[in-house]
Formats: C-alpha cells, sequence, structure tokens
C-alpha cells in the first residue's frame, strides 16, 4: 500500500468518526435534503457519479420526514462518509491482494 493510501484511510477514519460524533451530538446537522446534496458532495470533493452508483446498488438509504407523498426526502451525511470510506477500502483492499497475488506467481 502506498503512503498516500494509508494518509487517505487514517482521513477518511477521522471523518466517519467526526461525523458520527455530529450524529450523536446533533442529529439535525447529520441529515442533508436531496436539492442539497449536490453543492455538498462538491464541498467534499465526492464525485457525484460515484455517490449515484452507491445509491442505485442501495448502499445509501434516503429517509423521508413525513407520510406525504410531498414529504421532503434527506440523506445522512454521516451514512454517506461511511459508505464511501468502506468501499473505499475495499478497493485498495483488493488492489492489495491482486499486488501480491501477481508478484507471488509471477508469469
Amino acid at each position: 500500500m502506498k503512503a498516500e493510501d494509508f494518509t487517505d484511510m487514517i482521513t477518511g477514519a477521522y471523518r466517519v468518526g467526526f461525523m458520527e460524533a455530529i450524529r450523536a451530538y446533533e442529529p439535525s446537522r447529520d441529515l442533508i435534503r436531496t436539492n442539497e446534496v449536490k453543492s455538498w458532495l462538491k464541498m467534499m470533493h465526492i464525485s457525484p457519479k460515484k455517490f449515484e452508483y452507491l445509491c442505485d446498488n442501495n448502499m445509501i438509504k434516503t429517509v423521508r420526514k413525513g407520510t406525504g407523498i410531498n414529504s421532503p426526502i434527506y440523506y445522512s451525511k454521516s451514512e454517506i462518509i461511511r459508505v464511501l470510506f468502506t468501499s473505499r477500502a475495499n478497493f485498495l483492499h483488493e488492489m492489495e491482494k491482486m499486488r501480491e497475488s501477481i508478484l507471488n506467481n509471477p508469469a
């Protein structure tokens, strides 16, 4: 694993912990409306395509506040960060396994 990957993992873990703390102490600050997600993703340097992929595969859940059909839909910021961190960690783990496989089985 490269040093910058390791740094990204530490930073990601810190973000997840920070967002979980916000969620625990101020639950209302954790939720974000659907129409605000795009600007928040841009601010957090998260790819909208990656977010859409995770939503399409039901990895990120939505919360509807209210019972009506027009009730606003919210996302949890901490859940988004947690799922992105987990997917990045899984990707790095798979890359490391591939690298070890190539080094152990030279052609």
